[in-house]
């Protein structure tokens, strides 16, 4: 039986005090990696983390997303120190606003206008207000995840503190189903005021056709199209989905990789929308904090001088190409999918559990190993070749071991993980 590592007592402490012992979901401690995965991060440089024990990680989840250039990027940090020295909030509106206000609206297609929150919930619940007061009417049509607040959770009901009546409000589209998406709109047709979709699932579908159909919808009702760009802002592009599919969208929120890390959302589109904003009150204290803007500027700046996004596609194509390498020399049936900035090793097995059985046993050897695993690899601009070649020679390790463990584990219970 393994020792308890200082980690372990700390989140046993940890649970005496928070929920869950941690402030989001998705970083729980997951009990199935209990021997591998560790429970907190104390330390990150350019692609790379150390947890409480002081193991080294090459990281592929970068805070579920933010980080896009790298953990404490020189010029991010730099520009945040010396906005510090001025102040991080003001009595009035300071100028950095408009700085980098303009910057956004340079780089997002069909921002005309933009205001700044803190979170990507802000930036979803703020264009939903926003479609709402512009078209006076109540429904909306979501498609995919976008935050806990009561409009993208009406399915959740009052066990999980969302009024029942929400739900004649709100109504889900499975992503990427244009049949779905097209009985519902006819359905409720000039009650709807918008329809907010994230901009890719990273599934296997990267051709864009649904966000199309949903454009040719929304369009023919006379509702709003509102773009979910929490995810795909400033990583498929620095335009997000937007820019990559050429979708025409009213409204988008924007979060995430557009500050590499300092909380920071964005909520922006054409002009006769946002324009709504003069004749009602969205506002919070922290909405002008500098700190974070600052680090967005210098952000936005170096994806532009440094190409970055260009080097986040060649490190995606480099790692997916090494999964198909791997899966081929094993003789593992599997391929890469998804795009480069966050793809995936799928496995395929006529047996159904298999694949799930092996990509858990998979990530629990590459946790081992020192590779922070995701179910979406993300890609940094702080990975490069050398990085990239070590994660696969590892990953291959990984892999044969896991190959070793599923004979040995397969009459054990196939874990739902993520």
């Amino acid at each position: 039986m393994n020792a308890m590592r200082p980690s372990d007592a700390y989140f046993e402490e940890a649970l005496r005090y928070i929920p869950w012992g941690t402030q989001t979901n998705a970083k729980r401690p997951i009990p199935f990696f209990a021997e591998t995965m560790p429970k907190f991060i104390v330390r990150g440089k350019g692609c790379r983390i150390w947890d409480m024990e002081g193991k080294e990680y090459i990281d592929y989840r970068l805070a579920l997303g933010p980080v896009t250039l790298g953990y404490c990027f020189d010029e991010v940090d730099d520009a945040v120190r010396e906005q510090m020295a001025k102040g991080v909030l003001f009595s009035m509106a300071s100028p950095i606003e408009l700085e980098l206000a303009r910057k956004v609206c340079n780089v997002v297609p069909n921002a005309d206008m933009v205001r700044f929150m803190k979170t990507g919930e802000d930036a979803n619940s703020c264009n939903v207000r926003i479609a709402r007061a512009y078209t006076k009417r109540d429904v909306i049509l979501i498609s995919g995840y976008h935050g806990y607040p009561d409009w993208f959770a009406a399915d959740e009901g009052p066990a999980n503190g969302v009024p029942q009546f929400m739900r004649e409000y709100v109504r889900a589209i499975p992503w990427g189903d244009c049949d779905a998406a097209e009985k519902l709109v006819r359905h409720y047709g000039e009650r709807i005021a918008c329809v907010v979709s994230i901009g890719y699932d990273f599934n296997e579908e990267t051709g864009g056709a649904y966000l199309r159909h949903l454009r040719k919808l929304t369009r023919e009702c006379g509702a709003l199209l509102v773009l979910d760009e929490i995810l795909t802002g400033f990583r498929l592009a620095p335009g997000g989905a937007q820019e990559y599919y050429g979708v025409d969208a009213d409204l988008a929120g924007y979060a995430k990789a557009i500050a590499n890390g300092y909380p920071l959302s964005a909520y922006c589109g054409k002009r006769e929308y946002m324009e709504t904003l003069n004749s009602f009150r969205i506002t919070t204290t922290y909405a002008g904090e500098t700190l974070s803007m600052a680090a967005a500027i210098a952000t936005i700046d170096c994806m532009t001088r440094e190409h970055v996004h260009e080097h986040i596609w060649a490190m995606g194509r480099r790692l997916m190409d090494g999964f198909n390498r791997i899966a081929a020399d094993l003789g593992v049936p599997g391929r890469a999918c998804g795009l480069p900035p966050a793809s995936w090793l799928k496995f395929e097995h006529a047996d159904p559990s298999y694949p799930p059985r092996l990509e858990y046993l998979w990530h629990r050897e590459l946790y081992r190993e020192g590779i922070f695993a995701n179910p979406r690899w993300f890609i940094s601009f702080s990975h490069r070749p050398p990085d990239i070649d070590e994660t696969l020679a590892k990953a291959r390790t990984a892999l044969r071991r896991a190959l070793d463990a599923e004979v040995k584990e397969r009459d054990g219970v196939t874990p739902f993980w993520w």
